[in-house]
């Protein structure tokens, strides 16, 4: 049994070895889907007196047939059509994201959005509502603390006490006053390094009339250590068998 699990983890850790860094012609869906409605407030990128948030699913990329994602430039249009490229994963999101967008600084912005994902990330999972309207209100969060400042009631996307904020699907809120307490969790925070993180970068059209669409992060786990150490094994155990069929054949050779 444990060389039949070392094999199969072979065969993985070879397909993660030969993918290349980036892929062409990756789709997306749409995941979930929210309104935030706020006649006194200020928003990010409003439409018809309303801002929509919503997170997706990266389809057929080398991570996965189909992964959860989040849009990381939400004043970008995400255009019809929009084409995305896998970019090599990270483990650090220090040099993604600039402590100075436009005139508002945060200081250490790249750390507090990796913290952000490491103590919200794991609890964003599951096809329930409530997991649907908690991803939702984690990407109003990552919105303000990526191009914002990371306030949910000053900025560029401030809300008022008098915000309506919730899920289509079914129409339950969505808590703005948990998505502040997310941000101000990231504060200081330490950071694990539990997660792999990979942009996609979106285009529409093609060569020089190509334009730039919403860009969008996905995270993977960081596989433990005992996992690599099989899969070291399983790699062994491949070259030792592809040796000894080649010292057959030399046998048989005229």
């Amino acid at each position: 049994m444990k060389i039949k699990f070392a094999l199969k983890t072979a065969a993985l850790a070879a397909a993660l070895a030969f993918s290349t860094a980036s892929h062409a012609d990756i789709g997306y869906e749409s995941k979930d889907f929210g309104l935030v409605f706020d006649n006194g407030g200020s928003m990010l990128h409003p439409s018809g007196g309303a801002q929509f948030v919503e997170t997706y699913n990266v389809k057929d990329s080398s991570l996965a047939a189909s992964i959860l994602a989040f849009c990381i430039q939400p004043t970008v249009e995400q255009g019809f059509g929009t084409v995305y490229t896998q970019q090599a994963a990270v483990t650090s999101l220090s040099s993604l994201f600039s402590d100075t967008v436009g005139s508002t600084t945060v200081a250490h912005r790249g750390d507090r959005v990796q913290a952000l994902f490491e103590q919200n990330y794991a609890g964003l999972s599951g096809n329930s509502s409530s997991a649907s309207t908690a991803r939702l209100g984690f990407a109003l969060a990552l919105w303000d603390l990526v191009v914002d400042d990371a306030n949910l009631s000053a900025g560029q996307q401030a809300f008022t006490s008098g915000a309506i904020a919730f899920n289509t699907v079914g129409g339950a809120p969505i808590a703005l006053a948990t998505a502040q307490t997310m941000l101000d969790n990231t504060i200081g925070a330490t950071l694990t390094g539990a997660y792999k993180y990979t942009e996609f970068t979106g285009k529409i059209g093609t060569g020089s009339t190509a334009i730039n669409s919403q860009n969008l992060l996905s995270v993977s786990s960081v596989p433990e250590a005992d996992t690599w150490a099989m899969m070291a094994v399983g790699l062994g155990l491949i070259g030792f068998m592809n040796r000894r069929k080649s010292d057959k054949s030399e046998k048989f050779a005229a």
